[in-house]
């Protein structure tokens, strides 16, 4: 042994006084070639040469530089201390702790490298990282299918992200046979990739990678590489060697991965079957000369270790398949795994044997089949199949289908079958059901629920492992502990299948020699250093670093990402708790919050608002649980002060319904709150351009309003309805001029006494329905409805609402009519004096002001005058443009449109109103004035007729 420095050759006898208990722990040689004996083992103290090749698997990385040896020894003859600290109340198993944080990267440490990115702990998602030093290779793609958990999910997929940071670091890929679990991820990891990174694999395997590919439309510019069994080629850092190996998938192979510092033999997903249907035999010849060259290490399929004993062979499963077959009278439905082209020739064969048609039932069938015919392996030719639409043409005891969905897919042929939703299969009691699969675990619920439906269907079923209708694809127990006593190496780490499979494989490699075996976990590097020679121990396996991975997501579709991208755990949560919905108007006490802003001693609670409440996924309890939320929220909404924003509000809110759901039924559901201000009609008073708020206004008013209406009615107390009609009709009948004239005569009376009366004070406009959004114009008489076309237009409902709510009581149609619009006539002059002041004020959107009585008669009186016009040819447009002028001239500003609106809406209230009336009863309190200008109108269109 020669050392590489001075400063690491220090004298034997200084060493032994200085650490005694390194007394079996090195073999140093100075440079003067005087051997100081320390021990019979390799050094681990400094980076020393044996012969040619360096040993770098030392503990203290010793190097060239101002560090003494001695320091350095010491240092490891510390950690072999239990407990020892390094630095203040920390333990060295802390510190192992903290290196593990961090990959061990570059050119220190062991040469061989293995970190997993998935398929350790778990069923599927094969892929895992083989480097010498920073060098790497991945071998295998693939993806995981979700249990029931993982809500909308399709496929669970490797850390893409940590992968793409690594790709200047992964020279190649490998992969080691065609299943989903293998490939299923490439469309995802391949764009990550460098774009120089190539991939390799069978031809047959490389047939479905191309296929899958193109699925989504990703180009492999040349990068897609086939490779032949027991032929070496270069990749990375590797020369690779691949061997034939039995699995349920044709050219399944191992990889032999030799470099200069060891060799690792990876094994894939094998079995040993010993009379295959191909006669395409697991090479044991290659595993024998692999143990003679030494294996640094090996990497076992733990899949079915639980299992003891040896698989049967595929041939076994053709033999009973045949039996089935050629005993059943009716139809044949077989189910299996889409993949297994090697039990579709077993098919084919009892097919023939039977004299029966073969059908597939799914794309996958055909997708594996046409791969396998592509590469010359296929058991027969796909034309020969007949189509799903021809079934009919032939006797049911004449086919036999081969469906997939032995999983119980939720849109697989079987499946929908057994609910009777298939448009190509319909089952009957005359069939029979050979489930020539094995349950996936996780899938066992789903899986008997699809038989049961099967059951009940009438077709007789044939599953279960008596039926001898399935072999595994992976070996069991036995065949497991012959190959590890037949490679010898000298590591040994399990891989493929659950933690707990990982461990007994572990504890079986043990009992059959290795000394150094390991379990590790996704996202863990271990690394490996060789033995030179049998009768040298390893110093086993070294961990290097740990990786937190993340598993992505993908729905099937275009959705991509991490759990929380794709909501995984906020589906779950809500499918087993539910989900509340909360809509909140907040309507705020404007005056007392002026009040208190102007020096009261604290602000005043009283929030309230219109609160809506939708529940889903969560039980009510036939409404009670509905009230009780409705209670909570405006009690939470009235607890907070006046001006609480409206992030405190729903805060408060969704915390106080979440107590009042875990109290009522034990649950915690997801409460979404939305609280938004009231319409500024219902929540801010406006203010006119004087500075009085119309709230204010409206209060005054009102009263102002009662005092006018009191000397109205004293003037017209000795005036009869029907004589006030008569005196109209003899002034001029119902012509718009004179009632225009009329009514504004009176207008202006009552609007002087009411000018009086008020001293000054302006009237109040009346606001709009709250229903509808409004908003204010600055001047409190220019108040309209706002449209989307920014034209005085609203809809035929809301106008006659507001006709029957401001024509509700049975009191004298005319003089109502005067008096509101002697009121009016008093805002039309206060509007020309506000107008005259603020003519240079922007204008801005107005708030909607209400239909009069007044205005209803005008309008009815205008719209039955121009009935003549409308029989002599003038368009409609100029009809209702007369009737707004005549509206106009009598003091009220309307829109053509408006007019209309209102005028179909009166139509509609007054046909709808007539049957009340021929029974005595009166509900509509312009029926009599419609009922005039109907008949008016209805004798001007009869002589216009005649004529």
């Amino acid at each position: 042994m020669r050392c590489l420095t001075p400063a690491c050759s220090p004298s034997s006898e200084r060493l032994a006084v200085l650490y005694p208990h390194l007394s079996n722990m090195l073999v140093l040689q100075t440079s003067s070639g005087i051997d100081h004996q320390l021990l019979n083992k390799r050094p681990r103290a400094c980076l020393a040469y044996g012969g040619d090749k360096p040993l770098r698997y030392n503990r203290l990385n010793c190097r060239c530089n101002a560090s003494s040896f001695a320091g350095r020894v010491a240092d490891y003859a510390s950690s072999n201390k239990t407990r020892n600290t390094g630095g203040a109340h920390q333990s060295m198993d802390d510190k192992v702790q903290r290196r593990l944080e961090i990959f061990h990267e570059g050119q220190d440490g062991p040469p061989l490298r293995i970190l997993p990115i998935g398929g350790l702990g778990e069923i599927g998602m094969n892929c895992m990282l083989v480097g010498h030093y920073d060098r790497y290779i991945l071998i295998d793609s693939g993806l995981m299918f979700p249990d029931y958990e993982d809500l909308g999910v399709q496929k669970i997929l490797p850390d893409t992200g940590f992968i793409h940071r690594w790709r200047h670091k992964i020279e190649a890929v490998i992969i080691t046979h065609g299943h989903e679990d293998h490939i299923g991820a490439l469309p995802w990891v391949f764009p990550v990739l460098d774009p120089s990174t190539p991939i390799y694999a069978t031809s047959f395997t490389m047939e479905l990678i191309k296929r899958r590919l193109d699925e989504y439309a990703i180009k492999s510019d040349g990068r897609l590489k086939i490779f032949d069994m027991r032929t070496r080629f270069n990749a990375g850092p590797f020369e690779i060697e691949s061997i034939r190996v039995t699995h349920s998938i044709p050219d399944c192979c191992g990889l032999i991965l030799r470099c200069c510092d060891g060799t690792i033999f990876h094994t894939g997903d094998w079995k040993i079957d010993e009379s295959p249907i191909d006669n395409k035999y697991f090479d044991r010849t290659a595993l024998e000369q692999l143990s003679k060259e030494g294996v640094t290490l090996m990497m076992s399929d733990s899949t079915n270790v639980l299992s003891p004993g040896r698989t049967t062979s595929e041939a076994d499963v053709a033999k009973a398949l045949m039996h089935k077959v050629l005993s059943a009278k009716g139809r044949v439905i077989t189910t299996q795994f889409a993949s297994n082209v090697h039990r579709l020739g077993s098919i084919k064969l009892a097919a023939e044997a039977s004299g029966r048609k073969l059908v597939f039932l799914g794309m996958s069938l055909r997708t594996y089949l046409d791969a396998a015919w592509r590469d010359g392996q296929a058991p027969f030719d796909p034309s020969i199949l007949v189509k799903p639409e021809d079934m009919d043409l032939f006797a049911p005891k004449d086919l036999l289908i081969v469906t997939t969905g032995s999983q119980a897919e939720p849109r697989a042929a079987l499946n929908l079958a057994s609910f009777g939703n298939s448009r190509s299969l319909k089952l009957n009691k005359e069939d029979l059901v050979l489930y020539s699969a094995k349950v996936i675990p996780g899938n066992e619920i789903r899986v008997m629920k699809m038989m049961n439906r099967i059951a009940e269907l009438g077709p007789n079923i044939a599953m279960g492992r008596a039926e001898n209708l399935h072999t595994s694809g992976h070996a069991y127990r036995g065949e497991l502990e012959e190959v590890i006593q037949l490679v010898k190496p000298q590591h040994f780490m399990p891989v493929h299948g659950e933690y707990a499979f990982l461990k007994e494989h572990e504890r079986l490699g043990k009992d059959s020699g290795v000394r150094h075996t390991a379990v590790i976990k996704n996202g863990e590097m271990l690394g490996v250093a060789p033995l030179r020679n049998r009768k040298v121990l390893s110093s086993g396996f070294f961990p290097l670093g740990k990786e937190d991975l993340t598993l992505m997501y993908n729905d099937g579709d275009k959705a991509f990402g991490t759990a929380a991208d794709l909501c995984i755990g906020e589906r779950l949560r809500i499918a087993l708790n539910g989900i509340i919905i909360v809509s909140m108007e907040v309507m705020r006490k404007e005056a007392d919050k002026r009040h208190w802003q102007k020096g009261s001693d604290g602000p005043q609670n009283g929030l309230r608002g219109r609160v809506k409440i939708t529940t889903r996924c969560l039980w009510v309890d036939r409404g009670k649980l509905l009230d009780a939320l409705h209670k909570a929220a405006t009690a939470a909404l009235s607890s907070l002060p006046l001006d609480a924003a409206l992030g405190l509000i729903e805060h408060t809110v969704g915390l106080a319904l979440r107590k009042v759901v875990q109290k009522y039924s034990n649950r915690r559901p997801d409460v979404i709150v939305i609280a938004s201000e009231a319409s500024q009609s219902v929540r801010n008073p406006a203010v006119s351009q004087n500075g009085i708020s119309i709230d204010e206004k409206r209060r005054t008013g009102s009263i102002q309003e009662k005092q006018v209406d009191a000397k109205w009615r004293s003037k017209q107390k000795q005036e009869p309805r029907s004589a006030f009609l008569k005196t109209q009709t003899s002034r001029g009948g119902n012509h718009p001029s004179f009632l225009k004239q009329n009514v504004k005569s009176k207008f202006h009376r009552a609007a002087d006494e009411h000018t009086e009366s008020r001293n000054g004070a302006k009237e109040e406009m009346t606001l709009s329905s709250p229903k509808e959004r409004t908003v204010y114009n600055g001047s409190e008489s220019d108040l309209l409805p706002e449209t989307p076309n920014s034209l005085e237009t609203v809809s035929t409902e809301s106008l006659t609402e507001e006709v029957l709510r401001f024509t509700g009581s049975e009191v004298n149609m005319t003089t109502r009519s005067t008096r509101e619009s002697s009121a009016d006539a008093g805002l039309m002059e206060e509007k020309a004096m506000d107008d005259s002041v603020n003519s240079a004020k922007m204008s801005s959107p107005t708030i909607r002001r209400k239909w009069k009585s007044g205005e209803v008669l005008v309008l009815i009186e205008a719209r039955k005058q121009e009935e003549n016009n409308l029989q002599q040819g003038q368009g409609r447009k100029r009809i209702w443009k007369a009737v707004a002028e005549a509206l106009a001239e009598a003091g009220f500003e309307r829109t053509p449109d408006q007019c209309k609106t209102v005028w179909f809406s009166l139509v509609k209230r007054y046909k709808s109103s007539v049957e009340a009336v021929n029974n005595g009863a009166k509900n509509f309190s312009f029926y009599d004035a419609m009922h005039v200008a109907l008949s008016g109108m209805e004798v001007v269109s009869n002589k216009k007729s005649k004529e």
